[in-house]
Protein backbone atom coordinates (compact mmCIF):
# COMPACT_ATOMS: atom_id res chain seq x y z
CA UNK A 1 0.00 0.00 0.00
CA UNK A 2 2.86 2.47 1.36
CA UNK A 3 4.24 1.76 -2.19
CA UNK A 4 1.64 2.31 -4.23
CA UNK A 5 1.12 5.31 -2.19
CA UNK A 6 4.37 6.67 -3.23
CA UNK A 7 4.24 5.97 -6.81
CA UNK A 8 0.73 7.35 -7.71
CA UNK A 9 2.26 10.47 -5.53
CA UNK A 10 5.11 10.54 -7.72
CA UNK A 11 3.65 10.08 -11.19
CA UNK A 12 0.71 13.02 -10.33
CA UNK A 13 3.46 15.05 -9.11
CA UNK A 14 5.27 14.42 -12.01
CA UNK A 15 2.63 15.66 -13.74
CA UNK A 16 2.00 18.84 -12.18
CA UNK A 17 6.16 19.74 -12.97
CA UNK A 18 5.71 19.17 -15.95
CA UNK A 19 2.66 21.56 -16.04
CA UNK A 20 4.11 24.60 -13.83
CA UNK A 21 7.36 24.43 -15.56
CA UNK A 22 6.94 23.99 -18.85
CA UNK A 23 3.62 24.64 -19.56
CA UNK A 24 2.24 28.11 -19.61
CA UNK A 25 -1.00 30.08 -17.74
CA UNK A 26 -3.33 28.20 -19.99
CA UNK A 27 -1.38 24.79 -20.34
CA UNK A 28 -1.79 24.41 -16.44
CA UNK A 29 -5.34 25.65 -16.38
CA UNK A 30 -5.97 23.03 -18.56
CA UNK A 31 -4.69 20.92 -16.42
CA UNK A 32 -6.22 22.20 -12.95
CA UNK A 33 -9.77 21.82 -14.84
CA UNK A 34 -9.44 18.10 -15.84
CA UNK A 35 -8.80 17.10 -12.15
CA UNK A 36 -11.80 19.32 -10.45
CA UNK A 37 -13.96 17.93 -13.08
CA UNK A 38 -13.02 14.48 -11.78
CA UNK A 39 -13.14 15.85 -8.29
CA UNK A 40 -16.55 16.84 -9.12
CA UNK A 41 -17.93 13.81 -10.34
CA UNK A 42 -16.32 11.87 -7.51
CA UNK A 43 -18.28 13.94 -4.96
CA UNK A 44 -21.89 13.70 -7.13
CA UNK A 45 -21.10 9.61 -7.30
CA UNK A 46 -20.40 9.83 -3.74
CA UNK A 47 -23.69 11.36 -3.00
CA UNK A 48 -25.56 8.49 -4.61
CA UNK A 49 -25.34 9.98 -8.35
CA UNK A 50 -24.16 8.11 -11.22
CA UNK A 51 -21.25 9.95 -13.35
CA UNK A 52 -23.77 10.22 -16.35
CA UNK A 53 -26.73 11.11 -14.33
CA UNK A 54 -28.18 14.20 -15.15
CA UNK A 55 -27.08 15.78 -11.71
CA UNK A 56 -23.44 14.79 -11.57
CA UNK A 57 -23.72 16.88 -15.78
CA UNK A 58 -24.84 19.52 -14.28
CA UNK A 59 -22.32 19.86 -11.60
CA UNK A 60 -19.65 19.57 -14.43
CA UNK A 61 -21.26 22.45 -16.21
CA UNK A 62 -21.20 24.34 -12.72
CA UNK A 63 -17.37 23.70 -12.80
CA UNK A 64 -16.73 24.81 -16.44
CA UNK A 65 -18.92 28.55 -15.72
CA UNK A 66 -16.71 29.19 -12.11
CA UNK A 67 -13.50 28.62 -14.27
CA UNK A 68 -14.02 29.35 -17.14
CA UNK A 69 -16.43 32.15 -17.07
CA UNK A 70 -16.00 35.40 -15.42
CA UNK A 71 -19.50 36.17 -14.93
CA UNK A 72 -20.44 33.34 -13.21
CA UNK A 73 -20.30 35.45 -9.86
CA UNK A 74 -23.12 38.11 -10.46
CA UNK A 75 -26.28 37.43 -8.56
CA UNK A 76 -27.99 36.80 -11.48
CA UNK A 77 -25.64 33.69 -12.49
CA UNK A 78 -25.54 32.75 -8.75
CA UNK A 79 -29.43 32.59 -8.89
CA UNK A 80 -29.94 30.82 -11.60
CA UNK A 81 -27.61 28.21 -10.55
CA UNK A 82 -29.47 27.73 -7.29
CA UNK A 83 -32.53 28.00 -8.99
CA UNK A 84 -31.27 24.98 -11.75
CA UNK A 85 -30.55 22.94 -8.61
CA UNK A 86 -33.42 23.18 -6.50
CA UNK A 87 -35.70 22.06 -9.59
CA UNK A 88 -33.55 18.69 -9.54
CA UNK A 89 -36.47 17.55 -6.86
CA UNK A 90 -39.22 18.42 -8.87
CA UNK A 91 -38.65 17.72 -12.36
CA UNK A 92 -36.88 13.68 -11.02
CA UNK A 93 -40.13 13.84 -8.70
CA UNK A 94 -38.05 13.23 -5.49
CA UNK A 95 -35.77 10.54 -7.36
CA UNK A 96 -32.81 13.31 -6.64
CA UNK A 97 -33.43 14.81 -3.18
CA UNK A 98 -33.42 18.40 -2.58
CA UNK A 99 -30.62 17.34 -0.17
CA UNK A 100 -28.72 15.40 -2.77
CA UNK A 101 -28.85 18.45 -5.30
CA UNK A 102 -28.25 21.05 -3.02
CA UNK A 103 -24.78 19.09 -1.11
CA UNK A 104 -23.71 18.35 -4.65
CA UNK A 105 -23.90 22.20 -6.02
CA UNK A 106 -21.98 23.51 -3.01
CA UNK A 107 -19.65 20.65 -3.47
CA UNK A 108 -19.12 22.12 -6.95
CA UNK A 109 -19.04 25.17 -5.84
CA UNK A 110 -16.06 24.42 -3.47
CA UNK A 111 -14.22 22.40 -5.89
CA UNK A 112 -14.36 24.94 -8.83
CA UNK A 113 -13.43 28.32 -6.91
CA UNK A 114 -10.66 26.20 -5.51
CA UNK A 115 -9.49 25.01 -8.97
CA UNK A 116 -10.09 28.83 -10.08
CA UNK A 117 -7.94 29.74 -7.38
CA UNK A 118 -5.11 27.76 -8.50
CA UNK A 119 -5.34 29.19 -12.15
CA UNK A 120 -5.36 32.92 -10.15
CA UNK A 121 -2.35 32.23 -8.68
CA UNK A 122 -0.48 30.96 -11.52
CA UNK A 123 -1.79 34.18 -13.21
CA UNK A 124 -0.17 35.98 -10.04
CA UNK A 125 3.16 38.03 -10.54
CA UNK A 126 5.76 35.66 -9.01
CA UNK A 127 3.07 33.15 -9.98
CA UNK A 128 5.22 30.14 -10.05
CA UNK A 129 6.98 30.96 -7.23
CA UNK A 130 3.32 31.27 -5.08
CA UNK A 131 2.30 28.50 -6.72
CA UNK A 132 4.92 26.27 -5.74
CA UNK A 133 4.63 27.81 -2.43
CA UNK A 134 0.82 26.73 -1.87
CA UNK A 135 1.70 23.63 -3.53
CA UNK A 136 4.61 22.24 -1.19
CA UNK A 137 2.87 23.46 2.25
CA UNK A 138 -0.24 21.17 1.26
CA UNK A 139 2.17 18.36 0.42
CA UNK A 140 4.56 18.70 3.31
CA UNK A 141 1.40 18.94 5.53
CA UNK A 142 0.06 15.30 4.19
CA UNK A 143 3.12 14.03 3.86
CA UNK A 144 4.64 15.14 7.45
CA UNK A 145 1.32 14.40 9.15
CA UNK A 146 1.26 11.00 7.96
CA UNK A 147 4.85 10.27 9.06
CA UNK A 148 4.81 12.15 12.16
CA UNK A 149 1.63 10.36 13.32
CA UNK A 150 3.21 7.15 12.66
CA UNK A 151 6.12 8.06 14.64
CA UNK A 152 5.16 9.87 17.65
CA UNK A 153 1.93 8.53 17.78
CA UNK A 154 -0.51 10.21 20.78
CA UNK A 155 -4.08 11.38 20.73
CA UNK A 156 -6.27 11.14 17.82
CA UNK A 157 -7.24 14.44 16.31
CA UNK A 158 -10.60 14.07 15.42
CA UNK A 159 -11.52 10.37 15.62
CA UNK A 160 -15.77 10.69 15.05
CA UNK A 161 -14.40 11.99 11.15
CA UNK A 162 -11.32 10.35 10.69
CA UNK A 163 -10.06 8.32 13.22
CA UNK A 164 -6.36 7.79 11.90
CA UNK A 165 -5.05 11.76 11.96
CA UNK A 166 -3.86 12.26 15.05
CA UNK A 167 -2.67 15.60 17.05
CA UNK A 168 1.29 14.77 17.05
CA UNK A 169 1.10 14.47 12.91
CA UNK A 170 -1.50 17.83 12.26
CA UNK A 171 1.49 19.41 14.65
CA UNK A 172 4.33 17.81 12.53
CA UNK A 173 2.42 18.67 9.76
CA UNK A 174 2.15 22.17 10.42
CA UNK A 175 5.79 22.73 11.41
CA UNK A 176 6.85 20.99 7.79
CA UNK A 177 4.62 23.33 6.10
CA UNK A 178 5.94 26.85 7.81
CA UNK A 179 9.30 25.59 7.02
CA UNK A 180 8.87 24.71 3.59
CA UNK A 181 7.52 27.96 2.75
CA UNK A 182 10.09 29.75 4.15
CA UNK A 183 12.81 27.41 1.56
CA UNK A 184 10.36 28.29 -0.93
CA UNK A 185 10.75 32.07 -0.55
CA UNK A 186 14.71 31.41 0.23
CA UNK A 187 15.31 30.37 -3.01
CA UNK A 188 13.20 32.11 -5.05
CA UNK A 189 13.51 35.81 -4.26
CA UNK A 190 16.67 37.91 -2.84
CA UNK A 191 15.13 39.34 0.53
CA UNK A 192 12.05 36.99 1.67
CA UNK A 193 9.95 38.11 4.83
CA UNK A 194 10.87 34.71 6.57
CA UNK A 195 8.05 34.95 9.16
CA UNK A 196 5.57 36.25 6.87
CA UNK A 197 6.20 33.67 4.94
CA UNK A 198 6.05 30.84 7.62
CA UNK A 199 2.85 32.64 9.10
CA UNK A 200 1.55 31.84 5.23
CA UNK A 201 2.55 28.15 4.85
CA UNK A 202 1.14 27.31 8.52
CA UNK A 203 -1.82 29.11 7.67
CA UNK A 204 -2.37 27.26 4.50
CA UNK A 205 -1.26 24.17 6.59
CA UNK A 206 -4.24 25.00 8.94
CA UNK A 207 -6.83 25.34 6.09
CA UNK A 208 -6.11 22.18 4.12
CA UNK A 209 -5.73 20.01 7.55
CA UNK A 210 -9.54 21.51 7.44
CA UNK A 211 -10.40 20.81 3.83
CA UNK A 212 -9.46 17.02 4.58
CA UNK A 213 -11.70 16.76 7.54
CA UNK A 214 -14.55 18.31 5.67
CA UNK A 215 -13.87 15.80 2.67
CA UNK A 216 -13.59 12.73 5.66
CA UNK A 217 -16.74 13.78 6.98
CA UNK A 218 -18.72 13.50 3.79
CA UNK A 219 -17.26 10.10 3.02
CA UNK A 220 -18.11 9.08 6.34
CA UNK A 221 -21.82 9.94 6.39
CA UNK A 222 -21.75 8.42 3.03
CA UNK A 223 -20.43 5.70 3.84
CA UNK A 224 -17.89 5.27 1.79
CA UNK A 225 -13.88 4.96 2.50
CA UNK A 226 -12.23 6.77 -0.58
CA UNK A 227 -14.06 9.15 -3.12
CA UNK A 228 -12.80 6.89 -6.07
CA UNK A 229 -10.08 4.63 -7.09
CA UNK A 230 -7.97 6.84 -9.71
CA UNK A 231 -4.74 7.34 -7.45
CA UNK A 232 -4.07 3.51 -6.24
CA UNK A 233 -3.15 4.03 -2.47
CA UNK A 234 -4.60 7.61 -2.26
CA UNK A 235 -7.93 6.96 -3.49
CA UNK A 236 -9.82 9.03 -5.98
CA UNK A 237 -8.35 12.32 -7.16
CA UNK A 238 -10.60 14.51 -4.44
CA UNK A 239 -9.03 12.51 -1.67
CA UNK A 240 -5.70 13.63 -2.47
CA UNK A 241 -6.59 17.33 -3.56
CA UNK A 242 -9.08 18.21 -1.14
CA UNK A 243 -7.03 20.36 1.27
CA UNK A 244 -5.56 22.03 -1.85
CA UNK A 245 -9.37 22.68 -3.35
CA UNK A 246 -10.09 24.15 0.54
CA UNK A 247 -7.07 26.00 0.82
CA UNK A 248 -6.25 27.86 -2.08
CA UNK A 249 -9.15 30.34 -1.85
CA UNK A 250 -7.85 31.44 1.25
CA UNK A 251 -4.15 31.33 0.05
CA UNK A 252 -4.72 33.38 -3.11
CA UNK A 253 -6.67 35.87 -0.58
CA UNK A 254 -3.94 36.84 1.44
CA UNK A 255 -1.48 37.17 -1.31
CA UNK A 256 -3.22 39.25 -2.79
CA UNK A 257 -4.57 41.54 -0.38
CA UNK A 258 -0.94 41.78 1.01
CA UNK A 259 0.30 42.46 -2.30
CA UNK A 260 3.47 40.83 -1.50
CA UNK A 261 4.73 43.38 0.67
CA UNK A 262 4.31 40.90 3.81
CA UNK A 263 6.69 38.31 2.07
CA UNK A 264 9.68 40.40 1.06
Amino acid sequence: MLTQRIWSGFLAGLIVLLAIVFGDVWVWKAVVFVATVICVGEFAVMLGATWKSALALWVYLVIIAVEWWPYWHLPIALETMVAITLLFPVAWRNRVTVSQAGTTFVGALYIGYGGLSLDLLRALPHGQMWLWLVLIAVWTTDTAAYFGGRLFKGNKLWPDISPKKTVSGAITGFVAAALSSVIVGIISVPRPHVLSLALLGAVISVISQLGDLVESAYKRSAGVKDSGRLLPGHGGMLDRVDGLLFAAPFALFFITVAHARWFF
